[in-house]
């Protein structure tokens, strides 16, 4: 089978309480106002993508434990291709509680082990017809230069994301793996911390001069792209966040699935800020990823993207 775009990671469960009224202290109790039990993870990105209509071939790893089976029920609900995906006869629990509040959230996860993404992504790169691979983070394995040079010689375009990551563009293979990357997207805060700049100028400065496309995601400020010396920015929505979790994945997702129709980077930022903005307002990534026909409406409404004349985004807000 033929797909748009291989995504290699695991499932997580996301529990996500909302509506609390402060962050829990030790020996006491407090009540939220609702509860969401969500797939998320690579999940939230498989998910946007495939209502957007992209074919999406997710990689990944299925056990026999409750929150396997929750997920795979709700992703066969969805309609999700799920032939890349293996069976464990183990548990493979993989569950994140999401704590959203006052703008931001705190997390408690457990994970059983797992294979990588690198292992995943080689399971299957050599076997199918591909146009695009995206990793949800920015990979540190030795195995990586080799993969993404094998990409560029089939013609297969390789994005990331960052996430949080203690190393920097110091390591060699952190700048070689960055440097062949086709697509880079962190967020302004591991933009920063990647780069050891203190303002999100000087790190896209320095990003920007071994990323043929840089995407940098500002949370409600929007987000801004860099390519072939040019600048633009795209301002979030103005709507009720009622949580963040996955709104970077959702906002990947379309991202991407403009940048695979040919268009050019003011409509893939447009298009992924748009996504990222309506994702915030429930909660979860996969569950609150628009489709095609939301999307639509809402980029209807959104006419924010600026050129930067000087390589400098203008700011504004809609």
């Amino acid at each position: 089978m033929d797909y748009d775009v291989l995504v290699p990671g695991n499932y997580f469960c996301d529990v996500i309480f909302t509506g609390m009224p402060s962050l829990p202290a030790l020996g006491t109790e407090i009540y939220c106002q609702d509860l969401q039990v969500v797939p998320g993870g690579m999940l939230n990105t498989v998910v946007a993508m495939k209502r957007l209509g992209l074919q999406v071939g997710w990689a990944g790893i299925f056990g026999n434990d409750f929150f396997s089976r929750f997920v795979r029920e709700w992703a066969t609900r969805e309609g999700l291709c799920l032939e890349l995906v293996a069976a464990r006869d183990a548990a493979f629990r993989r569950v994140t509680v999401a704590l959203p509040f006052a703008g931001e959230r705190a997390f408690v996860s457990f994970v059983d082990p797992a294979p990588d993404p690198v292992d995943l992504a080689l399971m299957h790169i050599e076997s199918l017809r591909i146009r695009h691979l995206h990793f949800s983070g920015l990979v540190i394995d030795t195995r990586m230069p080799e993969l993404l040079r094998e990409c560029k010689a089939r013609g297969v375009e390789v994005s990331m994301d960052c996430q949080h990551r203690e190393q920097t563009l110091e390591h060699a293979l952190v700048s070689e793996i960055v440097g062949l990357l086709d697509v880079f997207m962190p967020n302004a805060a591991e933009a920063m911390r990647l780069t050891g700049k203190t303002d999100v100028e000087g790190a896209a400065d320095q990003l920007g001069t071994i990323v043929p496309l840089l995407v940098i995601k500002e949370g409600e400020r929007g987000a801004r792209c860099w390519q072939g010396g040019h600048c633009f920015h795209s301002p979030a929505l103005p709507v009720n966040v009622t949580d963040t979790t996955g709104a970077g994945d959702v906002f990947n997702a379309a991202f991407i699935a403009a940048h695979l129709t040919g268009a050019g980077p003011e409509a893939c930022l447009q298009q992924g800020t748009v996504a990222g903005s309506l994702s915030v307002q429930k909660a979860g990534g996969a569950s609150s990823a628009p489709d095609t026909l939301a999307l639509q409406a809402a980029l209807k409404r959104h006419t924010g993207v600026i050129e930067g004349s000087s390589g400098k985004a203008n700011f504004r807000n809609i």
